[in-house]
């Protein structure tokens, strides 16, 4: 994945986690979390592989 990938799917992520808090939908909030963690891990694979 591309560092714009990354960033890509991290504010989806963001915007799915705000939309839930909006409506209130726990499943929603929980949903939003995968490609929050998904985004951070590509995120620190790529630090760790740089360094």
């Amino acid at each position: 994945m591309t560092m714009f990938t990354i960033f890509g799917v991290l504010i989806f992520g963001l915007l799915l986690l705000g939309s839930s808090v909006v409506m209130k939908k726990r499943w929603l909030s929980i949903l939003s979390m995968v490609p929050i963690v998904i985004a951070v891990g590509q995120l620190t694979m790529l630090y760790l592989m740089g360094m």
